[in-house]
């Protein structure tokens, strides 16, 4: 059982570029600014992660280290696979605390914006750490909650199997499995040989965070009974 933590990620976010993505009008960038200036210096962006064996897999059921998972997208991904690398990611905690302290939904909402922002930004920079500290060029994603297939429920599980997650991170689960802050991400990589990503098999079209084309026919192609 391995575990890293990286921290101190190498990004860059202008409030000039930040207004842009956001689509800020003009006449509001003095406002937007002061909500940049505030929060920018409380983004605390993480990755926390670690190298897991899998046990058992049956193409439904996964025992990964100690803990089980229970998903048919799981399960055939991690097909003939040996190891995985469990993960959460997250914009940090002061952060959120901060953009929730604010009683104006503009604010609060373009708050919460640039901490996303910002971890995108980071994290694609950090993920070359975790490529170099595995030694695996060639990292897909799953994600719980993504699709109805490998649920949001099975967040509990994946907490678990990584253990000291909030003392590392300071991300916890609510009751219903939404991770807080809401600017996190958490999932399981894995190495392939051939292209996945979960937006495969989602249909939402207005989605900006899509990363591949929508094939209607490959759940029941690779993943049906």
């Amino acid at each position: 059982m391995n575990r890293w933590l990286i921290e101190n990620m190498s990004w860059s976010l202008s409030a000039e570029e930040a207004a842009s993505i956001l689509h800020v009008n003009e006449d509001d960038f003095e406002e937007f600014e002061d909500v940049y200036n505030a929060v920018m210096p409380l983004i605390s962006p993480k990755i926390y992660f670690g190298r897991e064996s899998i046990i058992e897999n049956d193409g439904r059921n996964v025992l990964i280290g100690n803990t089980w998972f229970h998903s048919r997208i799981l399960g055939v991904n991690l097909e003939n696979i040996k190891e995985v690398y469990p993960y959460i990611i997250t914009s940090g905690l002061e952060a959120y605390k901060h953009s929730e302290s604010y009683d104006d939904d503009l604010y609060k909402y373009w708050s919460h914006q640039i901490c996303e922002i910002a971890l995108k930004r980071a994290t694609g920079a950090g993920f070359e750490d975790v490529k170099q500290i595995l030694s695996k060029d060639n990292l897909a994603a799953m994600n719980p909650g993504s699709l109805s297939a490998w649920p949001i429920s099975q967040q509990k599980p994946l907490f678990e199997l990584l253990g000291d997650v909030y003392e590392k991170t300071g991300v916890s689960l609510t009751p219903t499995f939404l991770m807080i802050p809401i600017k996190s991400g958490s999932g399981i990589w894995f190495e392939t040989k051939t292209h996945y990503a979960n937006c495969m098999m989602c249909p939402r079209s207005d989605c900006r965070n899509r990363r591949a084309e929508f094939d209607p026919n490959m759940f029941k192609e690779k993943y049906g009974d």
